[in-house]
């Protein structure tokens, strides 16, 4: 996701940008868009676009907060080395390392500005910087920092051999030979059966040859 919001910068530090900046567009009179003479720092809610998240070749419709007081604005798109990159559409002036738009509407409270992000696919991350200038050329600093999408990853989907807790494994009894258990089951039970039936002829006859000896 991208970082949105107002970037308030330090008071010791509104002079050492001023100086710099100056600086610049006095060595290069084409880069005139940074003629400003001080920069206050503000609360109000920082630049927006969208989509918010960097891509290269992409076209990027970035939203600044103005009011009446505001005459202008500066646009500037930089890495992480503040090298200024990408294309600013349809701004009134454009210089070296930045793209001046000036407000048509008094009464607007927006301003919209279009820049195509690079063809390079090296860049992770853009910061968009905008400075609304005054009528007394006093100056207002916000930024947003838009970083590529972070990449996800899903893990393959996998199969558990683990047996679930509490399962009981039964043993399994092997039938070598049916036939064989189905003749021993039946020899069993014939035996079982004829037993009582041999014992009762040996009685009977052991009753007999008492009677004929006596």
């Amino acid at each position: 996701m991208a970082i949105l919001g107002s970037t308030l910068l330090p008071l010791g530090l509104f002079p050492c940008l001023v100086m710099l900046f100056i600086s610049a567009s006095s060595a290069n009179d084409s880069d005139s868009c940074l003629l400003f003479i001080q920069i206050v720092p503000t609360t109000a809610p920082g630049i927006k676009a969208n989509p918010d998240v960097y891509e290269s070749d992409t076209f990027y419709t970035i939203s600044v907060p103005v009011n009446n007081n505001v005459s202008s604005v500066v646009l500037r798109a930089v890495d992480m080395n503040n090298n200024s990159l990408g294309v600013w559409h349809n701004a009134d002036r454009d210089c070296n390392s930045s793209s001046l738009y000036h407000m048509k509407d008094s009464h607007s409270t927006l301003l919209r500005a279009y820049w195509e992000s690079p063809h390079s696919a090296n860049v992770t991350a853009v910061k968009i910087q905008a400075f609304t200038i005054s009528f007394h050329r006093m100056a207002t600093f916000s930024s947003l920092t838009l970083k590529k999408r972070a990449m996800t990853t899903t893990s393959p989907f996998t199969i558990s051999t683990t047996r679930p807790p509490n399962t009981r494994v039964l043993p399994t009894t092997r039938i070598l030979n049916p036939t064989s258990t189905l003749t021993t089951s039946s020899s069993v039970a014939s035996g079982i059966f004829l037993s009582p039936i041999a014992d009762a002829l040996q009685i009977l006859l052991v009753f007999l040859t008492s009677k004929l000896l006596f």
